[in-house]
């Protein structure tokens, strides 16, 4: 392409816009308010996941080893249950430390002086799984080791809550997935309207000889710099936004977990604003396709 057909395509898009200055608003507009919802519901599903994530970290499995085996037997014990399929990590809480931890917790100085000699707690390994759907099958197996006195998962709570956080995944995923739509929709038409109201110029463009690709150009770069512009001023609201909520949350809801990854959270509002490009030079291309055949 030529020097010269490289200046008039970008001094076309400056006029364009120049001249359509309500309708460049509006796509830019469009573009904005598509993109913060696309970017909230984006940030929503982060946070459902990573809080599903969460939950299913805690679940773990505690297993009792019987009263009277030595030492020995359960270190043994401890290292089958490192080598069963599915478990990642094993903790071994030893009886002595588990009255300790008990006694300290009720902050009493009396109940190992009342004991004496007796320790009513068992030693203890706390077991954490690879994959959390796994937790009923895993404790099964442990049931079956030798020297397993008792196996205590939350067995009446492991299944409903795997159910949530299979529904809280799938409802982020949904969320995104129809605001998405939604958002493609809004530009779309948008940019069809832009382009319809600029048919005519279009029509004598090709009716002078010009080619399908000089009379496109103008409209992909107009496109591509009004759908940066909305996406820019669409992450300043989704970044400050987001910075505020996450803020909020760990300040009045301590417990919940938040997604706070600064890297993460360039890349997601990085993609909006790439994204904003991408469907503005999109729209521009298929609503243009109608009009170039004259």
């Amino acid at each position: 392409m030529a020097l010269n057909s490289v200046e008039y395509i970008f001094r076309e898009v400056f006029n364009s816009i120049r001249r359509n200055v309500w309708l460049s608003i509006a796509s830019v507009l469009t573009v904005m308010i598509s993109m913060v919802i696309l970017g909230a519901s984006v940030f929503f599903l982060l946070n459902a996941s990573n809080l599903a994530s969460n939950f299913e970290s805690e679940l773990e499995i505690a297993v009792f080893a019987q009263d009277d085996l030595n030492s020995a037997d359960v270190k043994a014990l401890g290292e089958r249950l490192t080598d069963l399929a599915g478990v990642d990590t094993i903790e071994f809480v030893p009886k002595d430390q588990a009255l300790k931890n008990f006694t300290g917790s009720l902050n009493s100085t009396t109940i190992a002086a009342d004991l004496g000699d007796t320790n009513p707690f068992p030693d203890k390994y706390t077991v954490h799984v690879v994959d959390p759907q796994q937790v009923e099958n895993v404790a099964g197996q442990i049931t079956e080791l030798t020297g397993v006195d008792n196996v205590v998962y939350g067995k009446n709570l492991v299944e409903p809550l795997l159910k949530f956080t299979k529904w809280l995944r799938w409802a982020g995923t949904t969320v995104v997935g129809l605001f998405a739509i939604a958002s493609l929709i809004l530009i779309s038409l948008n940019i069809k309207m832009n382009v319809f109201s600029r048919r005519k110029e279009i029509e004598i463009m090709k009716l002078v000889g010009a080619s399908n690709a000089f009379i496109r150009w103008p409209f992909i770069l107009e496109g591509m710099f009004l759908g940066l512009v909305g996406g820019l001023l669409a992450i300043l609201l989704v970044g400050f936004g987001y910075d505020w909520l996450a803020d909020y949350i760990q300040t009045t809801l301590a417990f919940m977990p938040v997604v706070n990854e600064t890297e993460l959270i360039g890349k997601v509002l990085g993609s909006i604003v790439l994204l904003g490009m991408g469907i503005g030079a999109a729209g521009s291309v298929i609503s243009l396709r109608r009009f170039l055949k004259v």
